[in-house]
């Protein structure tokens, strides 16, 4: 069984990049943490900080109750997510504590800065770790798709599940169709690197130390 932890820079990004992949863990029977580096609190669209934040991780707990998943928050700024050593010691105890395998955040390359701030906060973590204790990390595409591929799940018995969760994420989803959006790229995915056997996949790159 592994031991899974997928970090999210914002609630939405974990349903977004790997939500497909939450269901295939924990049908396999994993165990998945999420761990939300902020609540999103500057996603509230003209609502107040203190309501945003409320709004949003209820809305998580709702994707959490979807996809299975156990989900954590840190509050930590919204728009000034940084890897400050802090938070790097921080994240490594958790991983030693948790006793975590695998770890799933945002791509390097995203263009949201929340997005890549999150990947090197992750990088310094592990990367800090003893060698024989490093987790596999594999990044996912939210803002902005991978251009490697060193994993491809087909995701397409989870696919629906994946629409509810990210549409449990209703505050996002007012703004911006991401189930929509989403799910045209992974049916893409699908189509080009897991066929003939799915429709729709996820894909992933898999940091380098």
């Amino acid at each position: 069984m592994a031991k899974v932890l997928v970090t999210s820079p914002h609630p939405d990004d974990e349903a977004i990049g790997c939500g497909g992949s939450i269901c295939w863990h924990v049908e396999r029977g994993d165990e998945v943490l999420v761990l939300f580096f902020t609540s999103g609190e500057g996603g509230g669209h003209g609502r107040g900080e203190a309501a945003t934040v409320e709004m949003r991780e209820a809305e998580a707990h709702e994707a959490a109750a979807i996809l299975g998943y156990s989900p954590h928050f840190w509050r930590l700024p919204d728009g000034g997510l940084t890897p400050a050593r802090d938070l790097v010691e921080r994240l490594q105890g958790l991983l030693a504590a948790e006793g975590v395998t695998l770890v799933y955040v945002t791509n390097a390359r995203e263009m949201h800065p929340d997005h890549r701030a999150a990947c090197e906060l992750v990088r310094q973590a592990v990367s800090g770790l003893p060698a024989e204790r490093r987790p596999d990390v594999l990044m996912y595409e939210v803002w902005t798709p991978l251009a490697r591929c060193d994993e491809i799940r087909d995701i397409t018995h989870f696919v629906e599940m994946k629409r509810r969760a990210i549409r449990a994420h209703a505050s996002q989803c007012e703004q911006i169709s991401f189930d929509d959006a989403i799910l045209g790229l992974n049916r893409y995915r699908g189509e080009l690197l897991s066929w003939p056997e799915g429709d729709y996949a996820e894909m992933f790159e898999r940091m380098v130390f």
